[in-house]
């Protein structure tokens, strides 16, 4: 994919695009990964996508706005984002997560809202990661993995839908 995400318009747009965009983007990101290994167009999307190492689109998306969330959380992004987001406080069960506020917005394709519903649905054991990339690897492999061995993984391309993994114990 195009290193145009870093660009914060195009990245809202990406993210906030309606289900009927993303279904349609969706077809032809699953055609180009089986064009790309030269298989059947029968061929399922997401032994495709473990071949290619690629994520569907929907988790690629959801990637996408976890990095970004990540920036934003550790003060290494564009200066009119730092401080748009706040810890929920007090004894609740979500401030001891360390998860974000989320406020109540008339349309949930508000940046601020999916920023903050993207990053509470991250597994606790990535927020303190050292860096952007170690952070971006991590939570592609998990995701990558959980949507092989998740017997209950379907694709979502709902906007304000995040998908979490499955952690595969030994």
């Amino acid at each position: 994919m195009p290193s145009c995400y870093h660009n914060s318009t195009i990245l809202t747009q990406f993210i906030t695009a309606g289900k009927t965009k993303l279904a349609e983007l969706d077809l032809l990101y699953k055609k180009i990964a089986k064009i790309a290994l030269d298989v059947p167009q029968t061929e399922s999307s997401l032994s495709v996508y473990k071949d290619m190492k690629w994520l569907p689109l929907h988790l690629r998306r959801q990637l996408h706005l976890s990095n970004y969330m990540y920036r934003i959380i550790n003060d290494n992004c564009p200066t009119n984002f730092m401080n748009k987001f706040s810890y929920v406080s007090g004894g609740s069960r979500n401030s001891e997560h360390c998860n974000l506020y989320i406020n109540r917005c008339a349309s949930h394709k508000n940046f601020y809202y999916l920023g903050a519903k993207c990053w509470n649905n991250l597994p606790h054991s990535l927020r303190n990661l050292p860096d952007v990339k170690s952070f971006s690897n991590s939570y592609k492999m998990q995701m990558l993995l959980s949507t092989i061995t998740d017997p209950n993984y379907i694709v979502n391309n709902s906007y304000d839908y995040f998908y979490s993994p499955v952690t595969v114990t030994n």
